[in-house]
This record gives C-alpha cells, structure tokens and sequence, in this order.
C-alpha cells in the first residue's frame, strides 16, 4: 500500500478552563486516508468531529500526538511552514458566506490562495474563473460578492476555493448542513465527481448518516472525543457494532 496522504495518532486535544477542570475535545483520535479515499466521520454535537479538523488544518494546535500530511510532520509548524501547508490540505467551512472576506469578490477570495503561491494577477483570476465554471457557476460569478449570491452557489465558490492549490487532501467540516435538501444533494454530487475526478483524499464530517453512507468509502464514528467504530461506510451504518452507533442511526431514523 502507497504511503496515506493524511496519518494521525493519537491526537489529543485539551483546552484549559480557569478554575475549573480541562475539557478534553478530543482523545488519542487515530486514523488515516489514502489518495482518492473519502472518510466520513460522524458522531453527535460536541462529539469532537470539528476540533479534529481544525487540528488537522492547524488552525488550532493539538495538545498531543501527531499529524503526517503528505509524508511530512506537520504537527508543530508554525510561519511559513504553516502557510506552505495550503498546497497540501484545504477546508470546505460550514458556512460558506462567513468563510469569504465581505470585502472581497468571489473571484478574489478563490484567486488569494494562488496569489499567495506566487501566481501572477491575470493567471489567478483567469484560473479561478475557471474553477468556478468546474463548479457549476459562470466566470461572471467571479465579480459578485458572497452576500450577493446564494447559499448554495456561495459554497460553490467555497469548494472552488479549495480546489485552487490543487491540494491532495480536502476536509470538508459540515460544509452541507446549512444548506437545503435539494441544495445539499447537489452539493454532495459535484464533491463526489470532484473527488472521483481529481483523486483526492477528503475527511467529510457531517452528522447526515444518509449521506455519509452515499458518499463516503469508510466511516469513523466518534463519541466524546474518542473514535468507538470505524469501518466500510455500508457496513458500519448497515450493522453497527457500537451500541452508540447504533443509537446514531436509530436518532437519524426517528428524524
């Protein structure tokens, strides 16, 4: 088996409270994904799915353990290490309008990542013209505002982002649950011919155990801060092991 796009173990994460005890998030969280693999992971509000994406991207630091991207230790880098890692892995924000600067076009929100990479102006935002097309959009897309353009179309945008820096590995944290059913299923669809298409690697966090199992190859259950099943998607949701699981599914069913 080829060397896994993303290895994480044993990632813990504590955040500490003033005069009251640690708060756990997350830990000894362990798992990995191959190229052109997309793992799910589901479990219920405050379970830990978003802290492991945030560690995962750095956007905050773990308290222990390790993160591989790519063959590379990523777990401590700080500066332009830090910033280097935006060619490696991207994020796909729940909500897809706050995740964009207001003063800034689409067009220039998904053109900043290949600016940064040293792109020349014209390039970039010929590019992510482009990209917005791949998604769905049209090129004139590019010079609308996110306010001025609809949720699901916004994170149309959002996933253009993404994309940009051709990065190997995508985490896409909830990016469908603020968005309608109809929308949601158009969003899965074009992350799915994405995925297929490019050969990503993707984490798909999301609490909609429907579309985890559509959509996803495994599947990572998580339960306050510790993963307690993991397996094939259709397996795991068709015949859970994990009496927590299985109230996950039951919970989706009585929805």
């Amino acid at each position: 088996m080829t060397e896994p796009v993303l290895e994480v173990t044993d990632l813990t994460k504590r955040f500490e409270r003033k005069g009251h005890a640690d708060v756990v998030a997350v830990d000894g969280v362990g798992f990995c994904i191959q190229a052109g693999e997309c793992v799910g992971l589901v479990g219920g509000s405050g379970s830990g799915k978003s802290t492991v994406a945030q560690m995962i991207t750095r956007l905050i630091d773990p308290t222990s353990g390790r993160i591989v991207l790519c063959g590379r230790d990523v777990t401590h880098v700080h500066g332009a290490q830090l910033r280097a890692m935006a060619k490696d892995v991207q994020m796909v924000f729940q909500n897809p309008v706050s995740s964009f600067d207001p003063r800034h076009t689409l067009g220039e929100g998904v053109a900043e990542s290949m600016r940064n990479m040293g792109v020349c102006k014209a390039e970039a935002r010929n590019r992510a013209c482009e990209l917005l097309e791949q998604c769905g959009l049209t090129a004139s897309m590019a010079g609308r505002y996110p306010h001025e353009v609809s949720g699901g179309q916004c994170q149309r945008a959002a996933i253009a982002r993404a994309l940009a820096p051709d990065a190997p590995l995508v985490v896409c944290d909830e990016a469908t649950s603020a968005l309608d059913v109809t929308v949601q299923a158009q969003i899965v669809r074009l992350l799915s011919q994405i995925q297929r298409d490019r050969g990503l690697a993707m984490l798909f966090i999301c609490h909609d155990l429907a579309l985890v199992q559509g959509f996803c190859d495994r599947v990572l259950v998580m339960q306050e801060g510790r993963i307690v099943e993991e397996g094939v998607a259709s397996e795991v949701l068709a015949h859970p092991r994990h009496p927590y699981t299985r109230q996950l599914l039951d919970s989706a069913v009585l929805a």
